[in-house]
């Protein structure tokens, strides 16, 4: 008796250390102890080293700030971006050039009440801000209050290209149709620095033209040009204003439809888009275009096999480009786990472009992860790696593809190769993880499932998740192994 609750208290005991390492462990990935030393060579090679940190308690100059934010900016990290700058407000509270920039985030960001505030204050710290005038101007073409807009543009007196461009715009709007012609060709001009208001104009009045050379042109006809420069010219506010006056009077105008249907997809309004996109193939059925852009609606309106159906048929009617197709029955076919439908479309997308290499990812992944086909996965990976032969994802995807298939010379191999090519890339480090995983390494697994996740700044990424995850499973594992020693011991 004294001897079995003797062993009861040992299991007791063992059991309740082994949930408070549990607790301490498995929640967080752990530092490690130091790895095998066969791969110490390969850590020490490839290693980052240390960052320069900063003095503590220094505070930023207002220029740091404003170029910092700027970097943000120009690599679309607007909410760190919008941070800097209001920092550097705060620095410079009567200079209006931070809250210029936030302003014009705002607007790139749709927040089109939050740029219309911003612009409001700005004019108050200085009330003859031709930029901040035209911020608001925006901001309240997005809120669709067309005649504050077109009132507080029209009191900015400047020569300035982009002021003259949404003058004009508004101008069309409203019908002062040679007013807008003439702000639109002044805003079209070549030597003006931005060329893509200066193409965005020449839209508008290259549409004019078009509407010039017919002796009897109705007024639908011109309200549908205007409207169909609005939509390319990423205007759907006033697109789908401007064409419904037309589908008022003619409801079989296939045309004015696809453009209001165009117009509701840019809005995300999917809905609407698919109501007024339906009405269009009731006109003309087989016109590619408007398949296409039913599709899109459909895939917005959470309808994908509706949306993979226009789509498809799209295809066949001879929609061009093809590859935008293929991109969107892709990520629809995943969606829908039409796994082998999803590879063909992936690789089409392959086949139409080859240049760029993200596109063999999830196609590599599918083969390898739920498609159980490893071998095809090591071609496709040969044929980017042969496409791009000095890309470290390239090698990547190459050596991940021979680890599944059990090719683990050169999956190592390639995997290195990867990691000396891109110091700060984790997927190789992820996929080298898993190699040795696979053969009971268990050790050098963790090292590298660990770096994978200090590459990918932690639970930032998919990667970081992944790689945390197998970390935690091997804990798991090792622990349970642990305890089923000590039972039978």
């Amino acid at each position: 008796m004294n001897k079995f609750l003797t062993i009861l208290n040992f299991i007791l005991l063992t059991t309740l250390v082994i949930l408070t390492l549990y607790v301490f462990d498995i929640i967080d990935i752990p530092l490690l102890d130091k790895p095998n030393t066969k791969i110490e060579e390969l850590k020490q090679d490839h290693s980052n080293p240390p960052e320069k940190k900063e003095v503590v308690g220094r505070s930023k100059s207002y220029d740091e700030l404003m170029s910092k934010a700027k970097v943000y900016s120009d690599n679309g990290l607007y909410d760190l971006a919008i941070d800097s700058y209001t920092q550097a407000s705060q620095k410079a509270e009567l200079n209006k050039e931070p809250l210029l920039r936030i302003a014009e985030i705002q607007l790139l960001q749709k927040e089109y009440q939050k740029a219309k505030d911003l612009s409001l204050h700005i004019l108050t710290i200085d009330q003859h801000s031709g930029l901040a005038k035209l911020y608001l101007g925006q901001a309240y073409i997005g809120l669709e209050k067309f005649s504050d807009a077109k009132n507080i543009l029209d009191n900015i007196t400047s020569d300035d290209q982009k002021i003259q461009y949404y003058q004009g715009v508004m101008a069309l709007y409203f019908g002062e149709y040679e007013r807008g012609r003439s702000l639109l060709e002044s805003a079209s001009k070549k030597e003006n620095k931005n060329e893509i208001i200066a193409r965005n104009a020449l839209n508008f009045v290259n549409a004019l033209n078009e509407f010039d050379r017919y002796e009897a042109g109705l007024d639908s006809h011109l309200r549908v040009l205007i409207a169909r420069s609005f939509a390319q010219t990423n205007q759907p506010h006033l697109a789908k204003e401007v064409i419904w006056p037309v589908l008022k009077k003619e409801r079989d105008y296939r045309d004015a439809w696809i453009i209001l249907g165009y117009s509701y997809l840019k809005l995300e309004q999917f809905k609407d888009a698919i109501d007024a996109l339906e009405e269009a193939t009731k006109q003309d059925p087989e016109k590619p275009e408007t398949l296409f852009y039913l599709g899109f609606a459909y895939a917005g309106n959470d309808e994908p096999e509706k949306a993979i159906k226009e789509l498809e048929q799209a295809l066949e009617n001879g929609y061009e480009p093809k590859i935008h197709v293929d991109q969107k029955l892709a990520e629809l076919y995943f969606l829908v786990k039409n796994y082998d439908n999803a590879t063909k479309k992936y690789e089409d997308v392959i086949s139409l472009n080859s240049t760029e290499i993200d596109y063999f990812i999830r196609p590599i992944w599918l083969y390898i992860d739920k498609l159980n086909k490893p071998k095809k996965a090591v071609a496709l990976a040969e044929k980017a790696q042969l496409n791009h032969p000095d890309n470290a994802m390239s090698y990547n995807l190459l050596g991940w593809a021979q680890v599944a298939n059990n090719d683990y010379i050169n999956g190592r191999r390639n995997l290195e190769k990867a990691i000396l090519l891109s110091k700060k890339l984790d997927a190789p480090y992820l996929n080298m993880g898993w190699m040795y995983e696979k053969q009971n390494d268990l050790d050098n697994a963790k090292y590298f499932y660990k770096k994978a996740f200090d590459l990918g700044n932690g639970n930032a990424s998919q990667i970081s998740q992944l790689a945390a995850s197998r970390y935690n499973a091997i804990l798991e594992r090792e622990k349970n192994n642990a305890f089923m020693v000590n039972i039978f011991n």
